[in-house]
């Protein structure tokens, strides 16, 4: 694969390439080297989501992964953490819009689905945060119970490569406050933002379906599920409504 150094943005160095199968998997390959880094594509043909789900390349959509070091006891916090920021990305651009974080991290805008996240080990501490954001053009998704939006059917209008710069300083931003005063300040904007929460939901996880009341994220960012005998701390799995 080519791809060219572009520039220096906050803390990672950017490289781009033309074309992909998947960001993660490119960028799994040199990130020792080169850390920490941002690698993005302008187009991906083997784009992936959460559970080997595909995701579809269109035209001035973003993909891009970054490398980051996350110790295991704060994986999910940092996940939390990660569709925390996209959320406060878009409302950056568009401070009315009706931004919702499907649990663990998957963005919502008008109900519909705009971003997604695959986070992917490379060595140890040393990780791969995958997004994808419909920025220009949404998919048709097929396997899931709603549909896809975007930034520009919205009336966001921005171009890949700004909402890509806005975005990491965000995060930055926010790592910085995680770092200071630790997941519940975090955790607390997260819940502001949370879809379905104190509603009731239905978890999937290894095909075992779990339904209950969505109570709270506990302090590692799990999901506490409500059942009707107890409450049960949810590490991972697919919410739906």
């Amino acid at each position: 694969m080519s791809f060219s150094y572009k520039e220096q943005v906050g803390d990672w160095a950017w490289y781009e390439a033309p074309v992909v199968g998947s960001t993660n998997d490119e960028i799994k390959h040199w990130a020792r080297d080169k850390m920490p880094a941002v690698l993005s594509a302008i187009k991906q043909t083997g784009g992936k989501g959460r559970r080997g789900r595909k995701w579809q390349s269109i035209d001035g959509n973003l993909y891009f992964t970054y490398s980051e070091k996350i110790e295991l006891h704060e994986l999910s916090q940092f996940v939390c953490l990660i569709g925390l920021s996209l959320a406060k990305t878009v409302l950056s651009l568009s401070p009315n819009a009706d931004i919702k974080i499907k649990w663990p991290n998957d963005v919502f805008l008008a109900h519909k689905k705009l971003s997604g996240i695959l986070l992917e080990n490379i060595d140890e501490n040393l990780w791969a945060i995958g997004i994808g954001v419909n920025i220009k053009g949404s998919p048709q998704i097929n396997d899931m119970p709603y549909l896809a939006t975007s930034l520009a059917e919205n009336g966001i209008d921005i171009d890949r490569v700004q909402f890509l710069k806005s975005y990491l300083q965000q995060y930055r931003t926010d790592v910085a406050s995680y770092r200071q005063s630790g997941f519940k300040s975090i955790k607390q904007e997260w819940l502001d933002l949370a879809l379905n929460l104190k509603q009731k939901i239905s978890i999937k996880n290894d095909n075992v379906l779990k339904e209950g009341m969505f109570l709270t994220l506990d302090d590692n960012g799990y999901l506490v599920l409500k059942t009707e005998d107890k409450e049960e701390r949810i590490i991972a799995g697919d919410l739906f409504i």
